[in-house]
């Protein structure tokens, strides 16, 4: 088990599908110590976790309405660029002066996890990707 603070916001009833279970946050949390926190949107539901400790960590509250707002709105805008003659999209990532943000669709919406400046974002992304569908969470094709 990582030790880490939790926080669990709702807008309405949260259903299971709709939070990154604790299996899923558990197996992207072991991906190793350059895993900082792992979150998910879904409509009005924020679900987020961070690791205990953390240099430079962001507050709670501005967590919060990233995955409330910026991370929706980067997702839809991406996505309608990647349908339009790029394939799709797989992962958006953000470079933050203290942390990467890897962003994934989901099926019931989003998945985010932040990740330490000394780690490979691209694999990280790839990895989590790989987690995520392994779990059917994977957004629709």
């Amino acid at each position: 088990m990582v030790p880490r603070t939790s926080v669990r916001c709702q807008g309405t009833a949260l259903l299971a599908s709709q939070a990154v279970d604790a299996a899923l946050r558990e197996a992207i949390f072991g991906l190793g110590q350059h895993i900082r926190y792992v979150a998910s949107g879904s409509g009005q539901d924020v679900d987020l976790a961070q690791r205990e400790g953390l240099a430079d960590a962001s507050d709670a509250g501005s967590d919060f309405f990233e995955e409330l707002i910026v991370n929706p709105t980067l997702l839809t805008l991406t996505r309608q660029r990647g349908e339009l003659d790029c394939g799709g999209l797989r992962f958006v990532i953000v470079g933050y002066g203290s942390f990467h943000e890897i962003v994934l669709p989901a099926a019931d919406g989003h998945l985010s996890v932040g990740v330490a400046l000394d780690a490979d974002p691209v694999a990280v992304a790839e990895q989590v990707a790989a987690l995520v569908t392994d779990r059917g969470r994977a957004a629709p094709a």
